[in-house]
């Protein structure tokens, strides 16, 4: 199984009120001394073969044309790329015909679009800096650059939020015939302001309306491969496949996390520590662990359970070279017993009640 390369551009205009990953807002954000670092940190991996590169942030299209063209140019002085799905985030208030002419020009070949609702109440609870209509002409300017590989982010499950209401938004969303969804219920993380806000969210309003997201995308001709994410034949995430096969990956920026062959690490997440570790020794790591052949194995299991192909449990005993611990498989005959899986043969797949609990079935596992 090859690499992955993941870039952290991690550049806000603000930060959504939801949002816990590690960002800069606006003049705090050093574009020039940044892409330094993270030249000098992509040097140790020179022509490194990777099967996918995914610049995610953050909002990475809040990048100027220099520092795009610049990181593109990183890119590509350092890692092989070949047929590589190249994949650039963006949110509609920074997306223009240049950047993405541009960056279609660099040969990126997918877009993730962060449109995340499309009713503008939501979207400036959500504490978004775009409007309704800027998803529509942003969407527009993509396709008119020569993007047909676009994947567009949905949430769902505001507190309050209605059948009628989400209804509105996936008319929206399917008006746009893009070629993945990717849609997420909102939570609540521990590090966002809605967690110092007290905000609270509806599990059970969340698995009715996700059964309400599903059945829509499904009549729309995008089909479910995995638990949050859908598309059109031929446009699965590979990048992201990559990851719920627990396959290997390079991670490059403030705060972004590695992994090869069970050796995980992750990098500084505040940017003054990042600058300076990597200034001062090449790399900018402040924690790793090493994962055992079990634990790799039933990380994978977890993770390849998300997939509507479900895994196979013989396959990854012979990759990793162990056997399921016997305690595991018997809370998994359980949970097929129980009709939260689905055994196939070799094959075990989550059945359509248990995607409305896979945390609860993951927790129970791992």
């Amino acid at each position: 199984m090859m690499t992955s390369l993941y870039i952290h551009i991690p550049c806000c205009a603000r930060k959504c009120l939801y949002c816990a990953f590690p960002v800069v807002t606006g003049r705090f954000f050093r574009e020039a001394d940044y892409l330094d670092a993270v030249e000098l940190e992509a040097q140790p991996y020179r022509q490194q073969a990777v099967s996918s590169l995914y610049v995610g942030g953050g909002t990475p299209s809040l990048l100027s044309t220099d520092g795009i063209r610049r990181l593109a140019a990183l890119v590509r002085e350092n890692f092989i790329g070949g047929d590589a799905e190249r994949v650039f985030e963006m949110n509609p208030e920074s997306v223009t015909p240049e950047k993405a002419a541009l960056l279609r020009s660099l040969g990126f070949n997918r877009v993730s679009f962060g449109a995340q609702s499309f009713d503008r109440r939501y979207l400036s609870w959500l504490g978004r800096t775009h409007g309704v209509a800027e998803n529509f002409y942003a969407f527009k300017v993509l396709r008119s650059a020569g993007f047909d590989n676009i994947s567009v982010d949905l949430m769902f499950g505001f507190p309050g939020q209605t059948t009628a209401q989400l209804d509105q938004d996936m008319d929206a969303l399917v008006s746009l015939g893009s070629e993945h969804v990717a849609v997420y219920a909102l939570t609540v993380e521990e590090r966002s302001v809605f967690h110092v806000r007290g905000e609270k969210v509806s599990l059970d309003s969340q698995a009715e309306l996700y059964q309400q997201v599903c059945a829509r995308l499904k009549a729309a001709g995008l089909f479910q491969y995995e638990v949050s994410n859908f598309a059109r034949s031929g446009f699965e995430s590979r990048h992201n496949s990559h990851y719920w096969q627990g396959g290997n990956y390079v991670g490059l920026g403030m705060g972004a996390h590695a992994h090869h062959d069970g050796q995980r690490s992750w990098n500084a997440d505040t940017l003054p520590q990042y600058l300076k570790m990597i200034r001062t020794g090449g790399r900018a790591v402040i924690g790793q662990e090493h994962l055992t052949p079990v634990a790799r194995l039933m990380e994978t299991l977890v993770l390849g359970l998300r997939m509507n192909a479900g895994i196979n449990i013989a396959l990854l005993e012979e990759r990793f070279g162990v056997l399921l611990p016997v305690d595991r498989r018997e809370e998994l005959d359980v949970l097929v017993a129980d009709g939260w899986l689905i055994r196939d043969g070799a094959c075990m797949q989550v059945a359509d009640r248990g995607r409305l609990v896979l945390d609860e079935i993951s927790a129970r596992l791992i």
